[in-house]
């Protein structure tokens, strides 16, 4: 059985809405799309801030992929931290 790589360089994640948080953790990549189409953010990513059109956020842990429905939100990448205003 293959045993999942662990990379050194994380992203520190939160996806929140004004009432519920939905992840909140570190991360190898988190996938999302806006009106120019999908995209992805991983580790030393350029500053980068966006609205998100309605879907589905991935979020990479290494270990597992945390799926997020969404109707909107706005994304903000910082400096490897990575927030999620989700549904506002």
């Amino acid at each position: 059985m293959a045993v999942p790589v662990q990379p050194k360089e994380k992203l520190k994640v939160k996806v929140f809405s004004p009432y519920e948080t939905f992840f909140e953790g570190s991360a190898v990549s988190l996938s999302a799309a806006n009106k120019t189409g999908p995209f992805d953010i991983l580790y030393s990513h350029s500053n980068f801030f966006s609205t998100l059109t309605p879907g589905q956020i991935k979020v990479d842990t290494g270990f597992e992929v945390v799926r997020i429905e969404l109707s909107n939100g706005i994304i903000r990448v910082t400096n490897n931290d990575v927030v999620v205003f989700a549904n506002v």
